[in-house]
């Protein structure tokens, strides 16, 4: 039982480590205006996460998924805002998992 705890503990380990990482893809593909590979990125993020246990990187990559979603729906200012705060919480959240920035 111990090994596999350790097996698990490493896995999750090397997943937070490239947190970072696939939130600046995500970050990426929103500034380049592609929200159906923004969104779709923010989907694997979110089930990805809470696979591993990262509940609130999971709920941040889905509101970011909802954004990509709904971007053409939302009033532009109101949708930057929405985006930045949900980007934000998602750095923060990548930051309480103890990922290296």
């Amino acid at each position: 039982m111990a090994e596999v705890d350790a097996l698990l503990a490493a896995a999750r380990e090397q997943y937070a480590a490239r947190l970072p990482s696939k939130l600046a893809a995500i970050e990426e593909l929103a500034a380049r205006g592609d929200w159906d590979e923004a969104r779709r990125a923010a989907h694997k993020l979110r089930g990805s996460a809470a696979t591993y246990g990262f509940v609130a990187i999971g709920d941040a990559a889905a509101t970011l998924e909802q954004l990509a979603i709904d971007v053409t729906s939302i009033d532009p200012a109101r949708f930057r805002g929405a985006l930045d705060e949900a980007l934000e919480r998602a750095r923060e959240a990548i930051e309480r998992a103890g990922a290296p920035r």
